[in-house]
This record gives structure tokens, sequence and C-alpha cells, in this order.
């Protein structure tokens, strides 16, 4: 499941609102308000989200939670021009295994991102 769909999901439930009761207040289907809470929908247009901000009276903080959960759901990502030939070969060994990886893979994946920042760090504390 997306970020967003967990999100959306929890608003929902928080308001104690039904998917067809939420639906209903913005406008749209209960089978779309379905889809998304299931992540069978990527996140949605800017109208939905204006419209989900301004319905369920979210909070700044609730908007800020809804804006990182929509950024970290989105389904296509872009490589950046500078990247190696490496990362572009990483990225395409790792695209299969995605929805299939292990807690732990998954761990061990993370804990490896966090080494050259943490070597970063260290230099720039030194100096």
């Amino acid at each position: 499941m997306s970020p967003f769909a967990i999100y959306l999901r929890a608003l929902r439930k928080q308001r104690g609102l039904r998917q067809n009761e939420l639906a209903r207040r913005l406008g749209y289907e209960p089978s779309y308000i379905s889809a998304l809470e299931r992540s069978d929908k990527g996140p949605p247009k800017q109208d939905f989200v204006d419209r989900l901000i301004r319905i369920l009276a979210l909070s700044d903080e609730e908007q800020l939670a809804l804006s990182q959960a929509l950024r970290l759901s989105r389904r296509q990502i872009s490589l950046p021009f500078r990247a190696s030939e490496r990362e572009y070969v990483l990225l395409h060994q790792l695209e299969p295994q995605l929805g299939r990886l292990t807690p732990l893979q998954i761990h061990l994946i993370e804990l490896a991102l966090q080494i050259p920042a943490a070597q970063d760090r260290r230099a720039q504390l030194s100096t």
C-alpha cells in the first residue's frame, strides 16, 4: 500500500466517515475512493487534494503529512542526468523486485543508503 493510500484511509477513519460518505462529500464515486485506499490508482490530481483539504478541514500538520504521503507515493521516478551507469543498472535490478522485497531486504537497503550520508556528515564535522 502506498503512503497516500494509508494516510487517506486514516484521515477518513479519524473523522468517522465511510468511503461512500467521503466520496459524496468530495463529489467522487465511492469506487474511486476505494481504489485510492487500495493503491489501485496512483496519487490523485490536485483538484481532489484541494477538495480533501477543504472538506475535511485539514490542519496545517495534516496538510504537511498529506503532502509528504503524496510525494512518497509517486509511481514514476526520473533519474537525474548526473546518475552514473552503475546507478542505472542498480535501479533496473531493483525494479522487478519491488512489491516482493522482504522487510529484511528493505532494512538492509535503507542501511546502505545511510552510509554515504553518515560519511559526508563526519567529513563536514572534522573541517
